[in-house]
């Protein structure tokens, strides 16, 4: 963190700790300030941010005009950034799991263990109205009947029902709501007569209009406890690929387990056996839970599903397993009601081969930089070549700029016998070999010829730096063997 002279001279050589407040933004910088700014705010947004990124820059300005509003504004909701690629803050954003950029989190009351997702706007009206509905109460307080009933048309619609607003259980709850009111609609009552599904107080009713109606919490109020039970009782069993609050935390969970297999399940609704495959694989969801996590979705309201695996209008309905520890794909097209379980049977017996996405290999692949295609990965890149490969995306700036560099990379090396320059545009086909992981674009690997290892080149993307990488990596320089003894370049992180 920088700071002037006069602050320098104040902290006399001593290490000082406060965060740094530039305009209306607060600065914060490792986690004695993160943790004093979070202790000493009823409602903080934290945004995890890296210098380079265009989001963050592009956000900055609309934080700063936000941040600057709602202190007009009176409100007591402090906007906060931290820089997550300096080093004192790399240990706060690997534990809010921050995996990309810019990455906002809500820190109610003083709870830095207890933080929600922002899932707001981007522009600065549209943070001040989030962020002014969201520093409100997370539980709604009714007291009439009518507001009860009101409440139970939510879909799911969370209810509490407590002694006062000093009773402990009432406490818990609040706080439960203070981490999840962004997912669900909390309310609460003192008046335990209004809620017909309560017995006495303190009580916690669910009512939702899927699976079982009706949810009566019997557990300890504890804030832990009672997340648990919220998030459970609130999943469908078979849950959609929608934006419905009913789905959203299922969802969450089931992309971050990659311990067992997908099912998704890619059925019209106007499909006239709709119903049919909803109970088969509800079914499925219910008897097979521990060896595969089941999706479905409406290919009409949700076109990306389908677009993702390459399916057509004509393929569907679909049913299509992905394995996301090696990105295996498996595909059941125009999938009848009754044969489903059957194939799910043919799979787990190793029966069902695995699709392999694939672009047509190009008739001329004479250019200087070669085309890879997943049907010609595995002649080219473990051809018994020193290979460098770019995965790329089209749409990708950073891919964009790195194109015409890598083309006179590859004018370098055309005439030399052992080295191959490559590229794969990685939205267009799968990467058939797991010793590669393509998270981000672009990916520049090195294969050596000898022994099929696999390193992941992290320098600078400029030709010079390319060049020097490729020499020391060949047994070649530009035809002459290379020195033992030549050491790599220092890499960058980018």
């Amino acid at each position: 963190m920088r700071v002037s002279v006069a602050a320098s001279l104040l902290c006399l050589g001593l290490t000082c700790c406060l965060a740094k407040e530039t305009e209306h933004v607060l600065t914060i910088n490792g986690d004695a300030e993160f943790e004093k700014a979070v202790k000493d705010s009823n409602f903080l947004v934290a945004e995890f941010y890296a210098p380079w990124c265009g989001h963050c820059k592009t956000l900055a300005p609309e934080y700063e005009k936000a941040a600057k509003t709602l202190k007009d504004n009176k409100s007591s909701a402090v906007l906060a950034k931290i820089d997550a690629t300096e080093e004192a803050n790399k240990a706060l954003a690997s534990k809010y799991g921050v995996q990309g950029f810019p990455t906002l989190k809500i820190f109610r009351n003083g709870m830095i263990d207890s933080p929600a997702e922002y899932g707001g706007p981007r522009d600065a009206p549209g943070i001040v109205a989030y962020v002014e509905k969201a520093s409100g109460p997370p539980s709604k307080e009714i007291k009439t009947a009518a507001e009860v009933e009101e409440h139970k048309q939510k879909d799911p619609a969370v209810i509490g029902v407590f002694q006062s607003d000093a009773d402990k259980a009432f406490k818990a709850y609040e706080l439960a709501a203070g981490g999840m009111w962004s997912d669900y609609d909390f309310a609460h009552t003192f008046d335990a007569s209004l809620v017909e599904e309560a017995k006495s107080a303190p009580a916690l009713i669910i009512v939702k209009t899927y699976d079982e109606p009706v949810v009566i919490y019997d557990g300890e109020f504890k804030h832990d406890s009672i997340v648990e039970f919220i998030e459970e009782k609130t999943a469908p069993v078979l849950v959609k690929m929608d934006q419905a609050p009913k789905n959203k935390k299922a969802l969450s969970r089931i992309f971050a387990d990659n311990s067992k297999p997908k099912i998704l399940a890619m059925i019209p609704e106007s499909n006239k056996k709709v119903e049919d495959f909803r109970k088969v694989l509800t079914k499925i969801t219910k008897e097979r839970k521990e060896s595969f996590n089941v999706l479905w979705a409406d290919p009409k309201t949700s076109p990306q599903v389908p677009k993702y695996f390459g399916l057509e209008d004509s393929d569907l309905p679909a049913i299509a397993i992905h394995e996301g520890t090696n990105d295996g794909k498996y595909f059941f097209k125009n999938a009848a009601v009754k044969k489903v379980e059957k194939w799910l049977d043919d799979f787990q017996a190793g029966k069902v081969p695995k699709f392999i996405k694939s672009e047509e290999t190009p008739k001329d692949n004479s250019g200087p930089v070669s085309v890879v295609t997943a049907n010609t990965f595995e002649e080219i890149v473990f051809g018994g070549k020193d290979v460098l490969i770019e995965f790329y995306a089209p749409w990708c700036g950073h891919c964009k700029s790195l194109a015409p560099i890598y083309d006179q990379l590859g004018e370098k090396y055309k005439d030399n016998d052992s080295v191959v320059i490559a590229k794969m545009d990685a939205t267009a086909n799968d990467v058939p070999s797991s010793k590669f992981s393509v998270s981000g674009f672009p990916t520049i690997a090195w294969v050596d010829g000898k022994g099929g290892d696999v390193s992941v080149y992290s320098g600078d993307r400029s030709l010079e730096d390319l060049t020097t990488f490729v020499k020391l990596k060949s047994k070649y320089r530009d035809g002459a063997e290379a020195a033992e003894t030549a050491e790599e370049p220092a890499k960058d992180e980018l």
